[in-house]
């Protein structure tokens, strides 16, 4: 049992130290960026929930009023061609 070698532990890369340091620092400094982006969009007096859901609500409505235009433009050219 103790006539086994002893392994020693390499010493760790310095490049591979920084290269992570560098990750953490950047992954940090983008969650951050997020937060500041994601209460930037947030509806003033409200949850960022709530305030998703009002921008889903008027974006749809939005959309809906687009269409129906377009298939009301649609219906005309096809009602004078026939």
């Amino acid at each position: 049992m103790y006539d086994q070698p002893i392994v020693e532990r390499k010493d760790s890369s310095p490049l591979a130290t920084s290269l992570l340091a560098i990750s953490a620092v950047c992954l940090i400094v983008a969650s951050v960026l997020l937060g500041v982006r994601l209460k930037e969009l947030t509806l003033p007096g409200k949850t960022p929930t709530t305030s998703a859901k009002s921008w889903e609500s008027g974006e749809l409505n939005n959309m809906t009023r687009k269409a129906d235009r377009l298939f009301a433009d649609v219906e005309l050219e096809q009602d004078d061609e026939g």
